[in-house]
């Protein structure tokens, strides 16, 4: 199973990195991956274990994920319950350290396997290339909302 993992250097404490990528109210604010998110059951916009979240990527992939882990302001991670018909499995998570007091490493973890058919291979050489992108751009938008944050 293919593992896509970027990391980045954020100047903002940790417990404000982990609210600002955890709360979906926020989420278009900073993030260039999802067209559309839906907390589904009527949740708020804040991750909580076992949370489900719709998302659509501008690209038109659709997904349902859950939340696995929400360990604030350390982690949190979630697994797709629906998703392409390519995709077997496929999960994400967040890993946030602290660096000092104004300094924060932020992780993003993709773990893609895909359906076990002949052009397995092919699919998921595809999608890490896909994510890191993905990943990477993500981190990105992520750094500059909090630098402008901070600015302000």
């Amino acid at each position: 199973m293919p593992i896509v993992e970027k990391s980045i250097n954020i100047r903002l404490p940790r417990d404000e990195v982990y609210r600002i990528t955890q709360d979906y109210s926020v989420r278009f604010a900073w993030d260039p991956f999802p067209e559309r998110l839906e907390m589904l059951g009527g949740g708020d916009y804040t991750a909580s274990i076992g949370g489900q979240v719709f998302v659509r990527s501008k690209l038109g992939m659709e997904m349902v994920v859950e939340f696995v882990q929400v360990n604030p302001p350390k982690s949190a991670a979630i697994k797709m319950v629906s998703g392409p018909w390519f995709l077997e499995k496929f999960a994400g998570s967040w890993i946030f350290d602290t660096v000092n007091k104004d300094l924060t490493a932020v992780r993003f973890r993709y773990l893609i396997h895909a359906r076990g058919f002949m052009l397995k291979n092919i699919i998921e050489a595809i999608a890490v290339v896909y994510f890191r992108w993905a990943v990477k751009k993500r981190l990105l938008g992520l750094r500059n909302y909090c630098e402008r944050l901070l600015a302000n």
